[in-house]
C-alpha cells in the first residue's frame, strides 16, 4: 500500500508491504501495539517506544498526538494525491478546503465570525446528531470567508457550513 501523508506543510510518501515500512524510500522499524480496548496505540521507530493516540477527523484527515504533541495529518491515496496536485497547478481548492457536515444534524453553536482567523484545530461550528454533540475544527490556519448556516439550522451531510480562505503569509507576520 503507498500513501502520501501531509504534515505540517511537508509532504511524505508512504510504503507499507510485507511489514515493512519506508518513508522517503528510507526503511524504518515500525510497529503498532493495539491499546488494550482504548484508542491508544505502543509505536515503536528507530527503537524508541511511542504513546500515540490517532482520532479520525474526516476522509482523510486524523489527528494525533504523540508523547503529548498534537499534529495533523492528511493522508491521501495515489489516485487523491494525483487529483491534489492537478487541482492546485490549476489553481482550483488551492485554499483551505470548506467545512462540512460530516453527517445531519443541527447547528447548535457557531463559534467564528466572517473575518475571523482561524489556526489548524480550533472549533469553528458545534453540530448536534444524534444527540451528541460535534465541534467541528478548521482544517488549517485560514480566514473565515462566509458562514452558510446559522445556529438552529438543520443541515445535510456534506453540506458546506463555513468557507476560509488562505491567510497570506505577510500578513499573518505583520499579525
Amino acid at each position: 500500500m503507498e500513501f502520501f501523508v501531509h504534515i505540517d506543510g511537508e509532504r511524505l510518501k508512504v510504503k507499507v508491504e510485507n511489514g515493512r515500512c519506508l518513508v522517503e524510500g528510507e526503511d524504518l522499524d515500525v510497529a503498532l501495539a493495539p491499546g488494550n480496548g482504548t484508542p491508544v496505540r505502543s509505536a515503536s521507530a528507530g527503537g524508541r517506544s511511542l504513546r500515540v493516540r490517532p482520532r479520525r477527523e474526516g476522509k482523510g484527515d486524523w489527528r494525533l498526538d504523540v508523547e503529548g504533541t498534537r499534529y495533523r495529518a492528511l493522508v491521501l491515496d495515489p489516485g487523491q494525491e494525483a487529483i491534489r496536485k492537478a487541482r492546485q497547478a490549476a489553481g482550483v481548492g488551492s485554499g483551505p478546503a470548506p467545512l462540512r457536515a460530516p453527517m445531519p444534524g443541527m447547528v447548535v453553536r457557531i463559534e467564528v465570525a466572517e473575518g475571523d482567523e482561524v489556526e489548524a484545530g480550533d472549533g469553528v461550528v458545534i453540530v448536534e446528531a444524534m444527540k451528541m454533540e460535534n465541534e467541528l475544527r478548521a482544517p488549517a490556519p485560514a480566514r473565515v470567508r462566509s458562514i452558510a448556516v446559522e445556529e438552529g439550522m438543520a443541515v445535510d451531510k456534506d453540506q458546506v457550513l463555513v468557507e476560509f480562505e488562505a491567510v497570506e503569509a505577510d500578513e499573518e507576520e505583520s499579525a
